[in-house]
């Protein structure tokens, strides 16, 4: 039987804090049959870079760390163990703990981590009753779907967006070109370098299509096929790509983070922005802050790739773990809790389609919203192939921008056979 959303109650607890309301619904033992008692729920994190635990700038700890904090005051019946893993390395660590039959009963990771464990065998289905589908837009569950299971439930939508500095910039460009000019009149540009975050400077030249082509992929020993239009506008891209990287003002990092670094010291103007980092820095910059939607192409509204959090279930919970897992995933979507952290940490939009995002009451939320209704989301069969694939990409694009690769004999590395 699925989990569903409908029995959880949710009137009692709605003059609570989320965090609270959450707490109170996992202890009492009249809420759906869960007893008080000695219960531990083991919950692991993918954290979205390699900084130091010690950072406070922002990144899915936000969320995981006041909900643990206040979940725990409340509830000391019930012990939840929270790991954090940084990018990359939370497939191998469950692959190490599922092993001794010590994975967790949670997970909180990117699509393609999800889609790796669920591929490896880390992570088990769940039934979705129609219930919990009605708690979900359908443009992010039907990637997850695995027969009459998932084996993944979204979260959290977290989409890309501009951010810059106000005292530096008082309107933000709307096209790349217009980026580039105000580069040429000295404003501190950083762009991303990851094809994931870099996806929206396809826009303006039409090659999207090609650049989906590539991350794709093709058959171990095969050329890149591309249409006439799209070997075009891939040739417009690493030109665009190129000219970028010979302007002095605009830098390029393969670490996102760096880039919000130096946005926040002053060091940069205006950077190509996750989301998930403005919580941290609208506590740092403050009003200073300003965040809008990216540049696209002079007709044409940017096309960036949304980050999408979702949850995967372990595979050696008990029947008793299980059922917390299930409750703990089932609140976490209801209309007040998405809504509450979509208000409670800044960036991250609901994923229920009955949360109405107030667009005409905050700037912000209109940024949001828009870029994530012109996004698009990648959905790869083959997660590891992929990311080897986006590497290679990513390897001829630092060669472009360092200036060690005309565009020509770089188009010709794209589109070579695959080893």
């Amino acid at each position: 039987m699925g989990f569903g959303l409908a029995p959880l109650p949710l009137a009692p607890v709605k003059g609570l804090g989320l965090l609270a309301a959450l707490a109170l619904l996992l202890a009492c033992g009249g809420c759906g049959g869960i007893a008080v008692g000695p219960d531990n729920l083991y919950i692991s994190v993918e954290t979205s870079t390699n900084y130091g635990s010690t950072s406070e700038l922002g990144d899915n700890r936000n969320i995981s760390r006041s909900l643990i904090e206040k979940f725990r005051s409340l509830n000391p019946g019930v012990a939840v163990h929270i790991r954090h893993f940084p990018a990359g390395e939370l497939v191998a660590a469950t692959r190490f703990r599922d092993g001794r039959g010590l994975g967790p009963d949670l997970i909180v990771s990117r699509v393609v981590t999800a889609l790796q464990l669920h591929q490896q065998g880390l992570s088990s289905d769940v039934s979705l009753d129609p219930d919990a589908r009605n708690r979900l837009e359908p443009r992010f569950q039907n990637s997850f779907r695995n027969g009459s299971k998932a084996f993944a439930v979204p979260f959290l939508a977290q989409p890309q967006v501009a951010c810059f500095d106000r005292r530096r910039l008082r309107e933000p460009p709307r096209s790349v070109d217009a980026l580039l000019a105000l580069s040429a009149k000295g404003l501190r540009v950083g762009l991303p370098i990851s094809v994931g975050e870099l996806f929206w400077t396809t826009t303006a030249q039409g090659a999207g299509p090609a650049v989906a082509q590539l991350l794709n992929g093709r058959p171990a020993g095969e050329a890149a096929t591309l249409s006439a239009a799209d070997h075009r506008a891939l040739e417009r891209w690493i030109a665009w790509i190129y000219d970028s990287g010979l302007q002095q003002n605009v830098s390029f990092s393969d670490d996102p983070f760096e880039l919000v670094q130096q946005l926040e010291r002053g060091e940069r103007d205006w950077i190509s922005c996750s989301s998930l980092w403005i919580d941290g820095l609208r506590q740092r910059m403050g009003s200073h802050l300003g965040v809008s939607v990216l540049p696209g192409g002079a007709d044409t509204p940017a096309t960036p790739v949304t980050r999408l959090l979702v949850w995967s279930f372990g595979r050696h919970s008990s029947a008793r773990q299980r059922l917390l897992a299930e409750r703990f995933v089932a609140f976490s979507l209801n209309e007040v809790t998405q809504k509450q952290l979509m208000v409670a940490v800044p960036g991250n939009l609901p994923v229920n389609p009955n949360v109405l995002i107030p667009t005409r009451s905050s700037a912000l939320m209109a940024a949001l919203a828009f870029s994530l209704d012109h996004s698009r989301m990648f959905e790869f069969r083959d997660p590891d192939a992929a990311i080897v694939r986006g590497g290679r990409l990513e390897s001829v694009l630092k060669k472009v921008v360092q200036g060690e690769l005309p565009p020509e004999p770089a188009i010709a590395q794209l589109l070579a056979p695959t080893p």
